[in-house]
């Protein structure tokens, strides 16, 4: 496994400059008031594709479960979030990087502590450790039902710790959803809560960034044809003394009119 270590530990030194100083996703629940609908700027449309892909890894799950599909579903919410909400508010805020531990579990697909069965991809505890951090990912990716018709659950969990040039990171990643599947329709939510606590150079800081996406959508054998996915960020724990619009909860809608032709509202 290859791990984008050093954009990790850059993200905790930028938590550390930036502020001096749980029970379920506060994501999913929360209402957002949007603008009118816009057409999609080149980051939002990589989102759109992936969330193509996405549909795509589940509706074949359950005929034929592989751990690089187990990744993309699992990964729903971070991958959508990382290129719908990077231009946003808080994609400026340094703690948004921390998402990159989804790269990390990315990498754990090919490795042996993956298992496949004929209806759930396990990651057994892997691990990978380099410049003082650790990586572990456990959980699995299940589906039942019928191919085709069905649900795909998962219960992930990650996490990342360490010290490096003075800086001690400890992050936890979960990363949880299920979606109901039927020959047409992919609908449910994809959840992911990120959590931790850096501190070096005399500061410290704890956090909390949930996310979640809202998946409603129809489609063929080729491309989304209608529908939306509504994709939020919200901080369950700010860092203490964090304010400013770069710290703000933030949402976007995706709606699909077509195939290949979306549109997006953006929270106000």
């Amino acid at each position: 496994m290859k791990i984008v270590w050093k954009s990790i530990a850059a993200a905790a030194s930028l938590m550390l400059a930036s502020c001096g100083g749980g029970g379920g996703n506060a994501a999913v629940s929360k209402n957002f008031t949007y603008g009118a609908p816009l057409a999609p700027t080149t980051a939002e449309q990589t989102a759109a594709t992936s969330a193509q892909g996405a549909v795509s890894s589940t509706a074949g799950f359950g005929s034929g479960p592989t751990s690089a599909s187990a990744s993309v579903i699992a990964g729903m919410a971070d991958d959508l979030a990382s290129s719908a909400l990077g231009a946003s508010a808080i994609g400026s805020a340094p703690l948004a990087q921390v998402p990159q531990l989804r790269n990390a579990m990315r990498t754990a697909v090919a490795a042996d502590c993956t298992v496949v069965t004929a209806n759930t991809v396990t990651f057994n505890n892997c691990q990978q450790s380099d410049s003082g951090y650790t990586f572990t990912l456990n959980g699995t990716v299940t589906a039942t039902g019928t191919p085709g018709n069905g649900n795909v659950t998962w219960d992930i969990h990650g996490g990342f710790s360490g010290t490096n040039q003075g800086i001690t990171v400890n992050l936890n990643l979960h990363q949880s959803g299920t979606l109901t599947v039927t020959p047409t329709t992919v609908v449910g939510n994809s959840l992911s809560e990120i959590s931790g606590s850096a501190s070096g150079n005399g500061q410290s800081i704890s956090f909390g960034l949930d996310t979640a996406a809202v998946v409603n959508l129809t489609y063929n054998a080729t491309c989304v044809t209608s529908g939306t996915i509504e994709v939020k960020r919200v901080w369950s724990q700010r860092p203490n003394g964090a304010t400013g619009p770069q710290f703000a909860d933030v949402a976007v809608k995706l709606s699909w009119t077509g195939c290949n032709t979306v549109q997006v509202e953006h929270s106000m």
